[in-house]
């Protein structure tokens, strides 16, 4: 799931990205007509020469919308990556033939080594990082209009080596604030649907996942679980000890039935589903045997009494098979503990 997201945001950004890089290229186009016609002493041939290169940036943005468009989940890593050094390499180019003009395209560039970053990943930012510096490093070492002017040069060198990095920065600590941020609200929704004590789901954990069992209209037991004798098992060893018998009980419970809930004190309920009423059988025996299996502490003696409801046999909402599975629950233990009643048998 999180892979097919993945690829949906990158298959987005490209397409934003692509449109952007067109938007700029008919901008910088149009920069260049008008720079032409309030400098009539340049011929149209020059002016057809000057315009090669951003026709032919414009006509790989096309083609690589088309690819984008036919074949969305292909490659793409892979082809940002190649999008990447082509966006770079043909801007600078243009730059290198237009000389005076390329105040028009140096931008870009700085545009380039961010947004990639900012769309994509980190080795897609450094690699359009690097590949700035290098290629314009190539452009200010050979042109002639960049070299006569080094210092300007030198001032959009420094540019593209500082505020990239900067920026850089600035995202990683906005990427770490958010995963704490999503840290924390996980951690939060955790600790309020589960337990503190014993770590299984707690009573509103419960409550919700009740109301999905009864929306599925399948049918499922509720087994309403009380420790028996507890209150002694306190009073004799002290609070601490309760509590380890009440984490051992709940791993013991979801060991047999997964869907474990404490509702509080030493009561537990489990909710499982079922196609025969043998199968709540042996579950209930199951629960029982693992609960009285010897404790490390051996002067502990575990026990349970259970009562079970089916839905929709006994009950048909959530209040009724919640009351009828206590009631069960509370003949078990009448009747003399570590044992379960089904409500119908109570009935």
């Amino acid at each position: 799931m999180t892979h097919d997201f993945l690829a949906d945001e990158y298959l987005k950004n490209e397409k934003i990205q692509i449109f952007i890089r067109l938007a700029f290229i008919f901008a910088a186009s149009v920069s260049v007509y008008f720079y032409f016609q309030l400098h009539a002493s340049e011929s149209r041939y020059t002016f057809a020469y000057v315009m090669i290169a951003p026709l032919c940036v414009f006509i790989y943005n096309l083609f690589y919308l088309a690819i984008v468009h036919f074949f969305p989940y292909s490659l793409q890593k892979e082809r940002i990556m190649v999008s990447v050094l082509m966006d770079i390499s043909l801007t600078v180019y243009v730059m290198y033939l237009v000389e005076s003009l390329a105040a028009y395209y140096a931008g870009a560039l700085l545009w380039f080594s961010v947004a990639y970053g900012m769309r994509y990943s980190k080795t897609v930012a450094y690699t359009a990082y690097v590949t700035v510096i290098l290629t314009w490093t190539i452009l200010i070492t050979t042109s002639h209009f960049w070299i006569q002017n080094s210092s300007f040069a030198l001032g959009w060198l420094f540019a593209f080596i500082v505020l990239p990095l900067y920026y850089f920065k600035l995202v990683d600590k906005l990427h770490n604030n958010l995963n704490n941020l999503h840290h924390y609200a996980e951690e939060s929704t955790h600790k309020a649907l589960h337990d503190q004590l014993t770590g299984v789901s707690n009573r509103a954990m419960f409550e919700d996942e009740l109301n999905q069992y009864m929306g599925k209209n399948k049918k499922f037991a509720l087994f309403f679980i009380d420790l028996d004798s507890f209150k002694e098992i306190n009073d004799l060893h002290g609070h601490d000890i309760g509590n380890m018998v009440l984490i051992e009980a709940s791993k013991r419970l979801q060991s047999i039935i997964e869907d474990t809930y404490r509702l509080g004190g030493d009561e537990f309920v489990c909710v499982s589903a079922y196609k025969h009423e043998s199968e709540l059988r042996n579950l209930a025996k199951s629960l029982l045997f693992n609960l009285t299996m010897p404790c490390k502490n051996s002067q502990i003696i575990l026990s349970a009494s259970i009562g079970i409801a089916r839905f929709p046999d006994d009950a048909k909402n959530k209040f009724d098979i919640k009351k009828r599975a206590d009631l069960a629950m509370y003949t078990a233990k009448q009747a003399g503990k570590n044992r379960f009643h089904f409500y119908s048998e109570v009935a």
